[in-house]
């Protein structure tokens, strides 16, 4: 087995080397213990079989981030055979200071200059004789769209693996004066037997450049691993270079590097008069302009949401007829003769279930393939820059905002689009804030209460929910960043802006492809697990009379502790939060339940399996018409407009007249409605966004978290109320 590790900058196509090198997708996990995607492949070439790990994509191997500590501490501790270091040959000179650091780790390297078909379309010319003897590494162009370049790197690659030389000497250099304290610094190290374990498993450049920086992270490691205290170890060598160049020593040797770097490139490239970023200069005038940026991304959020939304909604509709109506009907009809709870567990609770799972899938892959094509562009790193001011504010950067703006359609996509931040405190904030964006699967609810209590107000009364939701995101976030646990290094955004590029469709459906799965198969059974727990709670122990659940007796157990809330004087309502859990819009059907309202005496119509078969298939037809009419109607207006009355009854004859009548005659009832439809809005999210936080963050978060949104939303009810029937 040859195991090789491909490490580079962000945005230099290194998952689309790898899927290009492989042939196939690549294998999407986590990190042990962390929420950074793990992506790795497995394949035979020509009798040998290999194992490519695609690091994340870094600027520094100071572990100052989580992707810097996992890319260094995988190169150090699993000792991959060879390590390829991709860099975008547009851009080399950026790139070549990560290279240098690569090479103080000491492990064979390879360069594969990718995107070299663009470098030749700028008419660049790249000494490559020269600057791989310069570099002390083989060199190769490559093109992961185009496929040039792979068989030889991958060649070069397994020829250097074969030869098991698990570490490799390269000259590390920054100037004549440095050079000498550096090599006399070795000296020492080589000649401390203290050190020579350590030197077993570190390559001496990097244990004295470590040292020499006094890096926290390996200083830890020298204490914990081998309880030697080193901090000082170097001190006389950093005070006599840094009293020569009257800076700090870290800033040095990054000057020198850069020194060394620049010198490397004028030796080897050369450019023509036409500018390489002259396109991307030319649309970043428009894009970032400190005037039109920030409206003209609203406006492509905007599109993207209506595309995602409007364009899946069709399909959601038709899968969950599918399951429900068409699965779910010859399940029951299989189970005829069998228990009634049995048959209600497997119709209801397993087959509802993955209903459940599945309907996100069609609004999941319209989002990542989006999502994928303003990846590959190179304007997804752009939003960060417009919108860092604004939500540094709230503790975080300009990343965080793409994760809130996708909760205000599903929390599910904006918790797995947490992936785009650095570090694990932003993503945990940004987690704990997006629920309370109110996303389309509460409007049915919204729509139900402003109907039965709002009339003609419905639609101030809807908006101001969403604002409220944000609101309450704002204060919120305020709060939690000031604990340790949530609390946010305040530093400055640094950020690459690549080149714009054409994305390769090909790689958009791979990567579209290979994270709507990992969806669906992480999620299905923490889902299906909850869901199934919620169908015990409502079907027993009276065989499915929701009024006399348990749910039922949670609701009246609770009701006293809610009661500051003013909706919590009718059990109905606080017996309706439980299933909310499952999914927002079921408390809409709940209500239709257990409010007692009378069965449709309308017969159904019966159909043969041929009949029901050719409707779903007409069904699907018909979903992707009504999806392509959605995208080209470009109804921004429909994400956010609550059924009205007419739509609701459909759940249930007469359920909006039953909900008015929850506390009639009282004149507090639009204001319990209201503090009912906050409370709604800012409770624990539905269990298939419950199962994305586990997956992302584990239990531990997942709790605290849960216990976050249920104080929040006791407050904030209860305040509304107290304070509102002041003026009633």
């Amino acid at each position: 087995m040859i195991k090789i590790a491909f490490a580079g900058n962000p945005n230099v196509g290194k998952s689309a080397l790898i899927n290009a090198l492989a042939g196939s997708k690549l294998k999407v996990g986590n990190w042990p213990g962390v929420t950074v995607e793990k992506k790795e492949a497995y394949f035979t070439y020509k009798g040998q079989e290999i194992t490519m790990v695609d690091l994340p994509g870094v600027y520094s191997l100071s572990p100052f981030s989580l992707e810097e500590k996992i890319t260094r501490d995988f190169i150090i501790n699993e000792n991959p055979d060879v390590v390829i270091n991709v860099v975008e040959s547009t851009n080399i000179e950026r790139n070549l200071y990560l290279t240098l650091l690569l090479q103080e780790l000491g492990k064979p390297m390879v360069m594969a200059l990718n995107f070299y078909d663009e470098f030749e379309k700028l008419n660049y010319t790249l000494d490559l004789k020269r600057l791989s003897s310069l570099m002390e590494m083989d060199v190769i162009k490559t093109s992961a769209i185009k496929k040039t370049g792979l068989a030889e790197l991958l060649d070069k690659a397994i020829s250097i693996a074969e030869k098991k030389e698990n570490k490799k000497q390269y000259k590390i250099s920054f100037d004549s004066f440095i050079d000498k304290q550096y090599e006399a610094m070795k000296k020492e190290l080589q000649e401390d037997k203290t050190f020579k374990e350590i030197l077993n498993k570190y390559s001496l450049d990097f244990v004295t450049i470590k040292l020499l920086e006094k890096d926290s992270d390996f200083l830890e490691k020298m204490k914990k691993d081998y309880s030697l205290n080193c901090e000082n170890y170097f001190d006389s060598y950093i005070k006599e270079i840094e009293e020569r160049y009257d800076e700090d020593i870290d800033t040095i040797l990054a000057e020198k590097r850069y020194g060394k770097i620049k010198g490397i490139i004028a030796e080897t490239l050369k450019t023509s008069l036409k500018s390489r970023l002259d396109f991307t200069e030319k649309v970043d005038k428009i894009l970032l302009n400190r005037i039109l940026g920030l409206p003209i991304f609203l406006m492509i959020i905007a599109g993207l949401m209506t595309i995602v939304f409007n364009g899946s909604a069709p399909f959601i509709d038709w899968i969950d007829g599918f399951v429900g109506g068409f699965i779910g009907k010859y399940a029951g009809i299989l189970m005829e003769g069998t228990p009634d709870w049995l048959n209600s567990l497997v119709v209801d609770g397993i087959i509802g279930g993955v209903g459940g799972v599945m309907t996100f899938v069609p609004l999941m892959f319209f989002l990542y393939f989006f999502l994928s094509i303003l990846e590959e562009s190179g304007y997804m790193t752009r939003v960060a820059f417009l919108m860092d001011k604004i939500m540094r504010k709230l503790g975080l950067n300009g990343k965080a905002f793409v994760p809130m703006v996708l909760g205000f359609g599903c929390t599910v996509p904006a918790i797995y689009a947490t992936r785009t931040l650095e570090d694990e405190k932003s993503r945990k904030l940004t987690a704990a804030l997006a629920p309370f964006m109110s996303c389309g699967a509460r409007l049915p609810v919204y729509g139900l209460f402003t109907a039965a209590f709002f009339g003609a107000k419905a639609g101030f009364v809807v908006m101001s929910l969403y604002l409220f939701g944000i609101v309450a995101a704002i204060i919120l976030g305020v709060i939690l960043k000031r604990f340790e646990y949530f609390k946010v290094d305040n530093k400055a955004l640094l950020i690459e802006l690549p080149p714009y590029r054409i994305p390769s469709f090909k790689v958009i459906m791979k990567s579209t492809l290979t994270r709507t799965g990992g969806y669906l198969k992480k999620a299905t059974s923490i889902i299906l697990g909850i869901l199934i727990l919620l169908w015990g709670l409502t079907y027993f122990p009276n065989n499915g009379d929701a009024e006399k659940s348990y749910m039922a007796g949670i609701g009246r157990v609770i009701a006293p502790v809610l009661k500051p809330t003013g909706f919590a004087d009718r059990w109905e309502t606080v017996a309706a939060i439980v299933p909310s859990i499952a999914a927002k819009e079921v408390v809409v059907g709940f209500m239709a339940q257990v409010l007692e309202l009378p069965e449709d005496e309308g017969a159904e119509e019966e159909t043969t399996f041929a009949e029901d078969l050719k409707e779903q298939i007409s069904g699907l037809g018909s979903a992707v018409k009504d999806s392509a009419a959605g995208i080209i109607s470009f109804d921004v207006n429909s994400l956010f407009a609550a059924p009205d009355a007419e739509e609701i009854e459909e759940e249930g004859r007469g359920v909006v007249e039953a909900t008015a009548s929850l506390w009639k005659g009282d004149p507090l009832a639009p204001l319990r409605a209201y503090s009912f439809m906050v409370f709604i809005l800012l409770v624990v999210p539905c269990a298939v966004t419950l199962g994305a936080i586990k997956q992302e963050f584990g239990k531990e978060y997942l709790f605290k978290l849960i216990g976050i949104m249920l104080v929040v939303p006791y407050i904030a009810s209860t305040l509304i109320f107290q304070v509102g029937r002041l003026f009633f």
